[in-house]
């Protein structure tokens, strides 16, 4: 039973490292953006969180892996940690594409009259 768990979990997790890091371009947007007016999702805090959740989520595939490799123990505290990272790797995700999403669809400060 838990082999489906474990198995699972690890090619979600390297689905989501991949959707995060490079399918969306995220990272060559953020190099051009100017964020000086960011108050708190400067790029020093953006990069800091970008690799806290890609190292949880690589860390999250070690231990499935070990999991199904014999080594480590199918316990429950591994379980709820994993779905955990999981649970980051979605939140990150979804707060993503929703921002992505409502920058794209933003409509366009309109343009003052010429004179």
């Amino acid at each position: 039973m838990h082999d489906d768990f474990y198995t699972t979990l690890s090619q979600v997790l390297g689905v989501l490292v991949l959707s995060l890091m490079w399918d969306s371009q995220y990272l060559l947007r953020l190099t051009r953006q100017d964020r000086a007016g960011v108050l708190f999702w400067t790029k020093p805090r953006v990069r800091i969180y970008s690799l806290v959740v890609a190292t949880t989520l690589i860390a999250g595939i070690a231990a499935s892996m070990g999991v199904l490799g014999g080594f480590l123990d199918d316990t429950e505290p591994l379980r709820i940690g994993l779905f955990g990272v999981l649970a980051l790797g979605l939140a990150t995700l979804l707060t993503r594409l929703s921002a992505d999403i409502v920058t794209a669809t933003r409509t366009p400060a309109p343009t003052p009259p010429q004179e």
